[in-house]
Formats: structure tokens, sequence, C-alpha cells
């Protein structure tokens, strides 16, 4: 967990009450989809760094890309689906979310849920409260959800002109003006890259991954190269292996974390022999 800490202090996401739930500063009314990390690990892309382990083999995290300018944001990463959706843009949205969701399983407002609400400095519970009672926990109804409505997350959003974030997919498009920054694991619907002009190298399903990275990495392509390596197909061992070769390319302190954070929790992992 050192290294997690470190890379936590470094992303500016993440802010100081968020920050208080993912160090257990401060107890979440109930558990299930917001375990510790420490707890076990599932292969990932170096590209979503987990805070919380889910129920059902998931990831909850920051989505952070190196070599471009991309914003960082919140994702979910459940294997079985293969794909990582963008959850919140920011901590207050993340934060409404986790209210939202305890007073779904508390079954409404109480004392417990408003005592965790004032250790966060989230002032706006009621308001929260109150759309459970018009709308329940319903995704097609963020759009009148406090925080959420005004900068959609793409999980939440029906129609990809309404989205003016730096995510590449939503659940049923694909976001064409982010494609050149985009990684496999963020397309939701990848049958839909066909219809895509000038599609990276890295998402065709074709190419032969460890070689394209290769050939990237000698010409100093690195944004090339770190999207090659967050595409599918890839052998754990040798996601290791190139997150070391990429490391020595650069001296940004928040990558060499990173890549040391996944390396050490690939090592204590039962999946060594994997694949992503």
């Amino acid at each position: 967990m050192e290294e997690l800490n470190l890379i936590i202090d470094k992303i500016s996401i993440i802010d100081a009450d968020l920050k208080k739930i993912i160090n257990q500063e401060v107890k979440i009314p109930y558990v299930d989809d917001y375990n510790s990390v420490s707890d076990y690990w599932y292969p990932h892309p170096p590209c979503l760094i987990p805070l919380f382990l889910g129920y059902g083999a998931s990831y909850k995290g920051v989505v952070h890309h190196f070599f471009c300018d991309k914003k960082d944001t919140f994702g979910e990463y459940f294997l079985e689906q293969g794909f990582i959706s963008e959850i919140a843009r920011n901590s207050k949205q993340w934060i409404t979310l986790i209210v939202l969701k305890i007073i779904m399983t508390k079954e409404g407002l109480n004392d417990e849920i408003i005592n965790f609400c004032k250790q966060v400095n989230y002032s706006d519970y009621e308001e929260v409260d109150e759309f459970t009672l018009d709308y329940g926990d319903d995704p097609n109804e963020f759009k009148n959800l406090i925080y959420i409505k005004q900068e959609t997350p793409s999980r939440y959003v029906k129609n990809i002109s309404e989205y003016n974030g730096d995510f590449p997919s939503t659940l049923s498009a694909i976001n064409s003006a982010q494609i050149q920054n985009a990684s496999i694991f963020e397309i939701a619907v990848p049958e839909k890259l066909n219809e895509i002009n000038d599609l990276p190298l890295w998402l065709n399903r074709n190419e032969d991954k460890q070689a394209l990275f290769e050939d990237y990495l000698n010409k100093n392509m690195l944004k090339e190269a770190w999207f090659t390596l967050n595409s599918k197909g890839w052998k754990l061992k040798d996601v290791a292996t190139a997150l070391e070769e990429l490391a020595m390319k650069t001296d940004d302190e928040l990558f060499h974390l990173v890549t040391k954070n996944w390396i050490n929790g690939w090592r204590k992992s039962t999946d060594q022999d994997g694949s992503y």
C-alpha cells in the first residue's frame, strides 16, 4: 500500500475528503463494493489505479494516462465485462454516488449516514435523499442528481453529443474526438471501432501488441507505446517487463510509482501467469 498512498497524494482529482474514505479514516456505513484493494489483486491495465475492490471481481479507481494531455477521471472495471466505464469526473461526484448508494442500502436517510456526510464535508445529503424518493438510484435519471448533472460522466450519457469530457466511449457510442488518446479498455462498444477513420494501430485487434509496443518504444513514441501496453491480449509477465522498459524512458515520479505498484501487486497475486 506504500506506493498507492504516494500515488494518491500525487493525483489532484482525489480531494481531501475522498482521501479520507480511501484511507478508511472515515468508514462507509456499508462495505459491499468499497473494500480495500489490499484484499486481492485482479489483472487490470496500468492506466487504471484501483482504489476500491468491488463485489464480483471489480475495481473502482482513477483512470490516469501518461504522455498525453488527458484529464484524470474515475472509472469502474468489471473483469467479466472487460471494459472500464467512467463513473465520476471529480471527487464531489463520486462522494455523491457513495451517499446515494448508502441511502438506498439503508432504505433512507438516518443519523449514521448524516454523520458520515459530515465527516467528509458533504452537506447535500438531503437533496440526494430527495432524489432517491423520486428516482431511486436509476442512472437514467442522474441528469437530475446534484453534481452529476453539471458534468455528466460518460456512463450515464445517452447521446454522445451531450458529453463534453475526455473519456473515449459511452456505453453505446464512441467519442471519436478522443480516439487518438484511447485505450481499448475504455471502449464499451469495440464493434463500433470499425466505423472510425484513422484508427490508431493499438486499437486494431489484429496487431501484434508486443511487437508494436517495442517499435514505438524504439522510436521514443511514448504515448503510443503506453496505449499499446494498455491493450488486451498481454501476458502479465510481459506487462511487467514493458512497464520497466517504459519507465527507463521517463523521469516522471508518478509513472515510476504506478509501475512499482502494479508490479508489486502482480507479484503477490495468485495469477502471475495470466493475461489481460
